[in-house]
């Protein structure tokens, strides 16, 4: 939970600090002789293009070449901010995403370790699973040779049987 949070702050925080990076490049970006005119031309298509969309939205229909409700042309100025607005846009939303992709990454990279301190956790429990079932097998091993022993060794219950013609104090009773 801690986590999360602090991952979801850190997005807003990178996301307000890269809200000045971005109007610093708008502001340059519009007065470069370079970048000035790809700016008027991106904004000039997103005014067309919104304003298309609007219309096809709220009914009106697409509007086609030669129909009667036509777009009216916006100043170069007016293009050149609408294009420096989207490229601060861009700039704030790959600077967000490049954050969130980050945070992905580093969040499977911590779960990938923990599967695997789980897997090698797992793997030394059986590891200890078959040692010890090796030891049982061991000792049921030299258990069963001390019982052989034991048989080899143990006296006979029974008394060992007496030569013929000698006979106990005890005859005369059976």
């Amino acid at each position: 939970m801690a986590l999360a949070l602090a991952g979801k702050l850190s997005i807003v925080l990178v996301k307000q600090v890269s809200k000045p990076i971005a109007s610093f490049v708008k502001r340059e970006a519009k007065l470069h002789p370079v970048l000035a005119p790809p700016l008027a031309w991106a904004g000039s298509v997103f005014y067309r293009t919104n304003i298309n969309l609007t219309r096809f939205v709220t009914g009106q229909g697409w509007l086609s070449r030669g129909s009667i409700q036509t777009i009216a042309p916006i100043t170069q100025e007016k293009a050149t901010d609408i294009g420096a607005e989207l490229l601060g846009e861009s700039i704030v939303f790959s600077i967000v995403g490049a954050t969130v992709a980050y945070e992905v990454s580093r969040q499977n990279r911590a779960k990938a370790k923990e599967i695997e301190r789980a897997k090698e956790n797992e793997r030394q429990q059986w590891e200890a699973f078959r040692r010890a079932a090796d030891e049982r097998e061991a000792l049921r091993h030299e258990l069963m040779e001390l019982r052989e022993e034991i048989k080899r060794i143990q006296l006979p219950t029974t008394p060992p049987a007496r030569p013929s013609g000698i006979k106990s104090r005890w005859s005369w009773w059976w």
